[in-house]
């Protein structure tokens, strides 16, 4: 399947191809930048961002501020938001909306085809966030298109990092859902910024450890 996944500037040591992981935390504690900083790869990767409640343009500003390198050849932006924005540095593919599960799969399997006539073999996918999702549909069928995404991206060895925010949801939607990742990444706010800890994840450090929100 290849080398692993690398982090840059990231208290994580490599992660095998074919994983998708849970990302928990509130987002003005800097679980989003988490997000987006796992998607930052080099540069014969690519990347698909599945927007749920944020324009592309923006979207595409906040990957470039992370670290993320956004080209129109090597970045997809699934956007479900469904406002068109002009001069965008990547692909944008629109959706009808965060209920339109199937068409988020079928958007993202498009990219997969295209990246890979290309010669892109490496991809990072991120989904911002499931907690959108889960506002428009019930957690049975939002847990049947996770199960399918993930599959998908263990079948190309790709790399997931999906986006959920636990105050806004139960313990039970939480595992029912991080039954179907390899494991979660955890963020909180700790006494000196942002700290993260990694669960059931192989190989990882224990225990929370700081990382910086905007590495540039």
């Amino acid at each position: 399947m290849g080398d692993a996944y690398a982090f840059d500037r990231l208290p994580l040591d490599d992660i095998r191809p074919g994983t998708t992981v849970l990302v928990t935390g509130p987002r003005h504690e800097g679980a989003r930048e988490l997000g987006l900083r796992l998607l930052a790869g080099p540069a014969g990767e690519g990347a698909i961002v599945v927007t749920t409640n944020r324009r592309a343009e923006r979207v595409a500003a906040d990957c470039e501020r992370i670290g993320v390198r956004v080209s129109d050849d090597r970045t997809a932006i699934l956007d479900c938001v469904g406002e068109e924005d002009d001069d965008v540095p990547a692909q944008v593919l629109p959706v009808s909306g965060p209920a339109d599960l199937t068409g988020i799969g079928m958007r993202f399997s498009d990219v997969y085809v295209d990246f890979n006539g290309d010669g892109i073999e490496r991809v990072r996918t991120g989904l911002f966030s499931l907690s959108t999702l889960l506002s428009f549909g019930d957690l049975q069928t939002v847990s049947r298109f996770v199960h399918t995404l993930v599959g998908r991206i263990d079948s190309v060895g790709g790399f997931g990092a999906f986006l959920l925010d636990p105050a806004s949801h139960d313990e039970r939607a939480i595992r029912t859902l991080l039954q179907f990742c390899a494991g979660r990444i955890e963020v909180r706010d700790g006494d000196a910024g942002p700290e993260l800890r990694a669960r059931w994840l192989p190989d990882q450090p224990d225990g929370w450890r700081p990382f910086d929100r905007s590495p540039r």
